[in-house]
């Protein structure tokens, strides 16, 4: 259901925005620990059943333990390594294509679920825990030398959270988050005081505050960018990463049409920047 809320392009208030206004109204005034936990599973649940794709032969699956439960990690090749993160309601599996691609240039890759995705523990997901996940995998192999990280979507916001100094491919990048984020929720009628209870839970579990964790505030630390984004793009608006090259003399942006937001993750230009990122 997240998926639905966070993946919508649509616009207008239909007659559920009604009902759902009234009831999320009515149940937080008269059941505020139920109608927080329905808002919890509501938002913080990754969509299932993404069909389920074998490992390359020449990949492997181990998993490594942390504080929040394993995280299922797919890993192969030998060499510098490229570490790569999906987005919400993803999978490791979407990169195995380029993953293979990558071994096949002479280097070593990871991906790996995040938490509440695919095989890794958890039921819920949220920002922080996709940023806390990614930095427990480079933590992992932080005697390893780290050529580049490949993200998708929200993956992108936990990489430059997750780094400083390094070298991304940033596929359909997300920024102004936030705003994007509030305005698909409560279209769908939820009232703002659960909402905003509910992040302000996950933001004292964490230790972070969501604002600050916008992708935009954390580029100029970045070493190299080679941003991939489908001009057609209904959920991650092309417009602000344009906006964002542009203020970023490290960035540079491959741009495609009709590939949308998850069809880019294997489209040729994605490619095209990764191998630009081999060559640095």
């Amino acid at each position: 259901m997240s998926s639905k809320i966070y993946f919508s392009d649509k616009n207008k208030k239909s007659m559920s925005f009604h009902v759902t206004r009234g009831v999320s109204s009515l149940m937080a005034k008269v059941a505020p620990k139920m109608s927080l936990n329905a808002t919890r599973k509501l938002l913080l649940t990754p969509a299932a059943g993404r069909k389920e794709v074998d490992v390359p032969k020449q990949m492997r699956r181990r998993n490594l333990e942390t504080p929040y439960g394993d995280l299922n990690l797919v890993e192969g090749g030998e060499g510098p390594k490229f570490v790569f993160t999906h987005g919400w309601s993803g999978s490791v599996s979407q990169f195995y294509p380029l993953m293979q691609k990558v071994i096949d240039e002479g280097f070593s890759v990871v991906g790996f679920d995040h938490f509440g995705h695919g095989k890794s523990a958890g039921k819920f997901a949220n920002l922080p825990l996709f940023i806390k996940g990614l930095k427990h995998v480079l933590t992992e192999y932080e005697d390893e030398q780290v050529k580049g990280i490949v993200s998708h979507s929200m993956g992108t916001i936990s990489a430059v959270n997750a780094t400083n100094d390094a070298k991304h491919v940033m596929i359909a990048p997300t920024f102004d988050f936030y705003n994007s984020f509030q305005e698909r929720i409560y279209s769908t009628g939820i009232t703002e005081k659960l909402v905003e209870r509910l992040l302000n839970e996950v933001e004292t579990e964490h230790d972070m505050v969501f604002k600050s964790l916008q992708a935009e505030y954390h580029l100029a630390k970045q070493s190299q960018l080679f941003m991939v984004h489908d001009e057609e793009d209904k959920y991650a608006p092309y417009q602000h990463t344009l906006a964002q090259v542009e203020k970023h003399s490290h960035a540079s942006l491959h741009s495609t049409r009709g590939q949308g937001h998850g069809r880019v993750i294997n489209s040729p230009q994605t490619w095209q920047a990764i191998r630009q990122l081999i060559d640095i």
